[in-house]
């Protein structure tokens, strides 16, 4: 069986963006059509599996207790934006989605938690995303697998080894050595991808580079790295996503839910001969 986990924050960010403005009885709903479509367009191709839809819950994260500037160069959500995103909500239940939300988490962490409770059930794991953060639960192994639908493809570990030089096990290691901008993870000043990428697959790890940072004493690198340690394990636990959220599970497959009501309320006509 096949279990599809969302991840809406990138669906509706996208829509929100690339998409001509909508509105209908002046509410803004070019992200609601866009996720609404791109959910039909996924149910197509995974047919009658079961569907989890994570959302971010809030701006403020347990990671901004850990450091407060995580994330503080993120502008806030456009109001246009947030208006929709109870509405989004609204369509996620008429799907017949699994909604999943928790207090203090961000969507990837959802998904990872959903990931390990749900991996050793054997059933087949598609997490839909382009975020490359989520690259680190890929584990074509255990039928762990990472859709990306704005390419349409699945991503392979070769996919993830051209974006970090390493495997998926290993791509936290490279965040905590050259961080993250977008998420405002410092990382180390002076460490790039390819110099991250080499050293840990020369050490396996953060840790056993750490531990074994004396080999590097004649290198550019020895003080760079002496110096900001701190700042890569910081980077890493940033990095890491939480996977022990008490998510429950019971696997139910897709039941649409009045969605072509839905889709009258807000005027979707196209839509409604798609659902």
């Amino acid at each position: 069986m096949i279990v599809n986990i969302v991840d809406v924050s990138g669906i509706i960010y996208r829509s929100f963006y690339g998409l001509p403005s909508l509105t209908y009885n002046d509410q803004e709903l070019g992200a609601t059509y866009g996720y609404c479509k791109e959910m039909l367009k996924l149910i197509r191709q995974f047919g009658d599996s079961m569907f989890i839809a994570a959302f971010d819950s809030s701006r403020k994260t347990f990671r901004n207790e850990i450091y407060e500037n995580y994330k503080a160069n993120r502008r806030k959500m456009p109001r246009e934006l947030l208006s929709q995103i109870d509405i989004v909500k609204e369509a996620t239940d008429a799907f017949g989605f699994v909604r999943a939300e928790y207090l203090g988490y961000e969507a990837d962490d959802i998904i990872a938690s959903y990931t390990k409770v749900i991996s050793p059930l054997k059933h087949t794991i598609n997490i839909i995303s382009s975020d490359k953060d989520l690259m680190q639960l890929l584990d074509p192994e255990n039928n762990i697998n990472i859709y990306d639908p704005t390419k349409n493809k699945y991503i392979t570990i070769d996919d993830v080894k051209a974006k970090f030089g390493v495997s998926p096990e290993k791509v936290l290691d490279v965040m905590a050595l050259v961080g993250d901008s977008s998420d405002n993870i410092p990382g180390i000043h002076g460490i790039g991808h390819k110099t991250a990428a080499s050293l840990i697959n020369e050490f396996g790890n953060l840790e056993n580079l750490i531990a074994n940072i004396h080999k590097l004493q004649k290198s550019k690198k020895f003080e760079t790295l002496k110096n900001n340690i701190d700042k890569a394990i910081l980077s890493k636990e940033l990095a890491t996503l939480c996977n022990n959220i008490d998510v429950k599970f019971e696997y139910s497959a897709k039941g649409n839910k009045n969605l072509n009501e839905f889709f009258q309320r807000f005027n979707f006509k196209s839509l409604i001969e798609k659902a």
